[in-house]
């Protein structure tokens, strides 16, 4: 309306100057006054907040309350985790340094049960039973006793001796009884010990019902290490929530939980209006407290969040189509990783099924398994603030867990995505596609800047080919499909624009795992055509041309083999050096020889040479350790310090040297 007066106000304007008197003197009618536009709200985005939409105080509980009058906890596809990225600590030539855990990406860590930072050790009980340090063998006088009204489990601390493979026990930290560590972050004094009163592993039905995560209770314990006989906890973070996933970058830990309110009389399936009203009622009388995770530091109550600062979808915005939801809550912490305090904090309604982390951002996807084809939706967050940077909706599906972490990844500002469209035909089944977005310039969205596999003449992966190994490393992708044999992919992302396909080899077999060796040079992890664990190096100097420099299969003397690292990122352990680099991965196998059934559990030591020259380059087996029998699973863990090697399996702690890893022995006897 103020527009059209505007212009009619400019049209007017000359009119008035023809009649004013022919003689070129003043006019007696002024100009009228022009009033320049309103200027247009800023834009929005798919996801909102009371911070950015404008809305009163007190919109985020009425949009909730709302939203859970008549869903109540009804079905949702939420789900697990998503993140991970690159090697460990370089070395000299001489093959100083040590390995840490093997990470998605090289500058982001994630916990583990096992921490090394050079000096001292620290092993933690799993959930699946990682065990000599509940029932420790060493000398009861060698480490301090638990303290009063503490149970068995217990997360034991060593000094290493890297100069002569031995480790001595140095301290322990006794938990509550019933209490497992989910994980650990390890610096040079610092130890910060993540505990979860819930878990179900990658999958499970939890993920899909709200009541899944009534009732739960995420811990962040931060010890000073500065005495490692003598442990000391400093302060301890509490959320209300189950654990999704935990990351740490510099100084910050990043703890993202999932909490669903325990509303008590609450319907949570309403099938009447009785019910729904019975929901209101209930529902008018809640406030923030019921509803928000508590967060606790040392006891105290912290408020870092308030539901008017959560995002939420914006009704208005064209991807929000109504979408099966429940009743909970997405929490995002920084916390500092010195003092414990809770730097910034954020928290979504809307459903989140996967979680990625880089240097810039915080992905956040979740399949719409609901729309008649399928999709992900993606939304990005600023790591360094939790701002809302934009959403996507994508083609296919992208899931977490596992080696699915690394179909995700971020680079200069760009992330990079992998997808998988079940088509439904038998004569193909599988549409894979590759994505690259980033933040708009302009308003909170996602442009799709480019996408490869749409085209027939450039597609990734043959008919009914499944996707296997994926790697982002810089501007490259490397991508590994299989049916019956092994198509590796080379792609180029140098201009996100125009991402392609620049090389291919196939090779038998396939690869789960794949690490970038060099620029030159990858190493991938996965299984023969006659289905064992297999090392294979690739030669990508000319990327166009990769070609195999041989590969090793690991208990080729057995029927059957196994490596958890094939699907375990963590129990595989790299080192890289100058010119040559280690490696270790742990397997089990089993056959009939002689008549004889036989069972076997080793770690396998290997070393890649001549790494700076590709065309000489090999995989080299350089020997095994040994294990007792029920040793080797996910949980099976290797450090390398200088020439030390450490084993942590369920059975024992072992040390040595790697020159001689027939020698390496128990260290707790």
């Amino acid at each position: 309306m103020r527009i059209s007066r505007l212009l009619m106000g400019l049209l007017v304007l000359p009119l008035a100057t023809a009649c004013g008197g022919g003689g070129g003197g003043p006019s007696s009618t002024p100009p009228p006054v022009v009033v320049a536009p309103p200027p247009p709200p800023d834009p929005t985005g798919l996801w909102v907040n009371s911070e950015t939409d404008g809305a009163t105080e007190g919109a985020g509980l009425a949009d909730y309350t709302a939203k859970l009058t008549r869903i109540g906890m009804t079905r949702s596809a939420t789900g697990g985790p998503v993140f991970e990225a690159a090697p460990v600590a370089d070395t000299s030539a001489g093959g100083s340094g040590f390995s840490t855990t093997y990470t998605l990406e090289a500058d982001v860590d994630e916990y583990d049960i096992v921490k090394y930072n050079g000096s001292t050790l620290a092993v933690a009980p799993s959930r699946s039973g990682c065990c000599f340090v509940v029932e420790p063998r060493i000398a009861s006088d060698a480490l301090p006793p638990p303290q009063e009204g503490q149970g068995e489990s217990e997360i034991a601390l060593y000094q290493t001796d890297p100069g002569s493979g031995s480790a001595t026990a140095a301290g322990i930290i006794a938990l509550q009884e019933g209490q497992t560590a989910e994980g650990m972050y390890l610096s040079e004094s610092r130890l910060q010990v993540l505990l979860s009163t819930a878990w179900w592993g990658a999958f499970g039905e939890q993920f899909t019902t709200s009541d899944g995560w009534l009732d739960e209770q995420v811990s962040l314990l931060n010890y000073d290490l500065t005495d490692v006989e003598n442990p000391v906890l400093t302060n301890t973070m509490t959320v209300e929530g189950a654990l999704i996933a935990s990351r740490r970058a510099g100084d910050e830990i990043f703890v993202v939980s999932r909490h669903a309110p325990n509303i008590e009389g609450l319907v949570s399936y309403p099938q009447t209006e009785e019910e729904v009203a019975n929901n209101e009622a209930l529902l008018a009388e809640t406030s923030e407290s019921d509803i928000l995770p508590e967060v606790r530091i040392d006891g105290e109550i912290i408020e870092p969040l308030t539901l008017d600062s959560c995002y939420r979808v914006d009704p208005e915005h064209p991807l929000a189509e109504p979408v099966p939801s429940d009743s909970t809550l997405t929490t995002f912490l920084a916390i500092s990783a010195e003092t414990g305090e809770v730097l910034r904090a954020a928290c979504t309604f809307e459903p989140v099924s996967g979680i990625y982390m880089g240097s810039s951002f915080i992905a956040l996807t979740h399949v719409r398994w609901d729309l008649e084809q399928r999709g992900t939706l993606v939304h990005l967050m600023a790591r360094d603030s939790f701002d809302y940077l934009g959403s996507e909706l994508i083609d296919g599906d992208l899931y977490s867990g596992g080696n699915a972490d690394f179909r995700i990844s971020e680079s200069g500002g760009v992330l990079r995505l992998v997808t998988t469209e079940w088509t439904g035909d038998p004569e193909d089944a599988f549409t894979h596609r590759l994505f690259t977005l980033s933040p708009s310039d302009t308003a909170p969205e996602l442009d799709v800047l480019g996408v490869l596999g749409d085209d027939p003449q450039a597609r990734i992966g043959k008919p009914n080919e499944d996707l296997y190994g994926v790697r982002f490393m810089g501007n490259r992708a490397y991508m590994v499909t299989f049916e019956r044999i092994d198509p590796l992919y080379v792609i180029d992302l140098s201009d996100p624009s125009q991402p392609s396909i620049v090389g291919e080899l196939e090779v038998p077999g396939f690869s789960d795992l794949l690490h970038e060796v060099s620029d030159d040079l990858l190493l991938g992890l996965g299984s023969s055509d006659r289905f064992f664990p297999k090392l294979e190096l690739y030669n990508v100097s000319d990327v166009t041309s990769p070609i195999s420099q041989g590969l090793v299969e690991l208990g080729e003397e057995m029927d059957w083999s196994y490596s958890p690292a094939q699907y375990n990122r963590y129990a595989f352990t790299y080192l890289a050096g100058n010119e040559t680099d280690r490696l270790t991965v742990p397997y089990v196998a089993s056959g009939l020889r002689d008549d004889e059934y036989q069972h076997i559990e080793r770690i396998a030591l290997f070393e890649i040479t001549n790494k700076n020259e590709p065309d000489a380059a090999a995989v080299l087996p350089v020997g095994e350790v040994t294990l007792e029998p029920n040793s080797v699973d996910g949980d099976t863990r290797v450090i390398l310090d200088n020439e030390a090697l450490y084993v942590i399996s369920h059975t024992d702690l072992l040390g040595g040297f790697w020159s001689n890893p027939e020698a390496v022995s128990s260290l707790r006897r």
